[in-house]
């Protein structure tokens, strides 16, 4: 082996010491750890219920008309293939249900558009809520580092039932 190969495996190595060894003190400082499982926050709270309810109520009547389309709509359908509409009765009936389809739809996409940019927005204002909380219990309890997503989290750092506590006590 020559001197600058061996030179640079050492070097290599001491340099890959170093780096576990900055690791390894970097692990030691950090105290306290917690997780926050956002999921739950979003469905657990007394908040995300409200929301939820809100929404349910605000919308539930553009809900009915475009179940009342539907219905319609599958009136006429039956209409059409009972065969027992003729010639310009027929054809009415086939351009009524064309038109009932293409307002359903239509409404269907715009009540998701409008109820997804609502639902966005009441969760944003949640998220702020429960970021306040979660900073607060943090800065309480002394935790040095919060996570909120994770692939896997041991359950004894998982705080999550604190944060919905604290956010139900708003």
């Amino acid at each position: 082996m020559s001197k600058p190969s061996r030179f640079i495996r050492l070097s290599a190595a001491a340099l890959l010491g170093c780096g576990l060894l900055g690791s390894a003190f970097a692990a030691d400082n950090l105290q306290k750890l917690g997780f926050i499982n956002t999921e739950r926050v979003y469905m657990e709270s007394r908040q995300a219920q409200g929301i939820q309810k809100s929404l349910e109520k605000e919308f539930s009547g553009r809900q009915k008309a475009l179940q009342k389309l539907l219905s319609d709509a599958e009136n006429t359908n039956r209409q059409v293939v009972s065969g027992k509409l003729q010639g310009a009765e027929q054809d009415a009936a086939v351009q009524r249900l064309a038109e009932i389809e293409r307002q359903y739809r239509l409404q269907q996409a715009k009540l998701a558009e409008e109820y997804n940019l609502r639902r966005n927005e009441e969760f944003a204002a949640l998220q702020q809520s429960a970021n306040r909380v979660i900073v607060d219990l943090a800065k309480k309890e002394g935790y040095d580092l919060i996570i909120q997503d994770a692939i896997y989290v041991n359950s004894r750092f998982d705080i999550t039932d604190s944060v919905i506590k604290a956010l139900n006590a708003q």
